[in-house]
């Protein structure tokens, strides 16, 4: 399963829980083997349990990222596989996660066509991003250096964002394969 595809992060995320399993049960007989064998963990036998311990690491970092991440529920994706005509569903991407300094958003599907970037949101606000604006906002500053800037719209309800994706009808020819860039960019961006 590839990125943008529905289902990705939960599959991801149940890949991570189970090296987060394997790694840590390496870490935890390493250590028993050494202490068992030799009464002391000052041996050359630590070396794998230490080794092991960044990837481990790494990935109890990559599951509470994931944690934050509402996807779509079957009915939802439903909708818009029904819902959404079959040639705009080809520029939709699921699971979309962007990274930037502050932290990561989280987008259950996002449409990429015609010079526009449709995101629906279905997280909550905080501190950082306190209204739809603000998230648009910080989705403007992700992808300002992009050549011909992309309208990015936010919405939060799917009746909406469905609405939304329905009226993006035509693609104008200058857009075919900067929408396929974008959609790489935005994939790139996240986990």
């Amino acid at each position: 399963m590839d990125r943008g595809q529905y289902g990705y992060l939960k599959r991801h995320k149940k890949k991570v829980i189970i090296s987060i399993i394997s790694t840590g049960i390496i870490i935890v007989a390493g250590v028993a083997l050494s202490l068992f064998l030799f009464g002391t963990t000052k041996t050359v036998m630590i070396i794998v349990p230490i080794l092991t311990a960044l990837p481990f690491s790494k990935q109890v970092v990559a599951l509470i990222l994931c944690g934050k991440f509402h996807w779509l529920t079957e009915e939802e994706y439903k909708r818009t596989e029904t819902e959404i005509p079959e040639d705009i569903r080809r520029d939709l991407l699921y699971d979309v996660s962007i990274s930037r300094y502050e932290g990561m958003i989280y987008f259950p599907v996002v449409l990429v066509r015609d010079g526009r970037m449709i995101f629906y949101y279905n997280g909550s606000f905080n501190s950082k991003i306190k209204d739809k604006n603000e998230l648009k906002k910080a989705i403007d500053k992700v992808f300002e250096q992009t050549p011909k800037p992309y309208l990015a719209v936010v919405t939060t309800d799917l009746e909406d964002f469905i609405k939304k994706a329905c009226g993006v009808r035509n693609v104008h020819e200058d857009f075919v394969n900067k929408d396929g860039r974008v959609k790489k960019k935005i994939l790139e961006l996240g986990l």
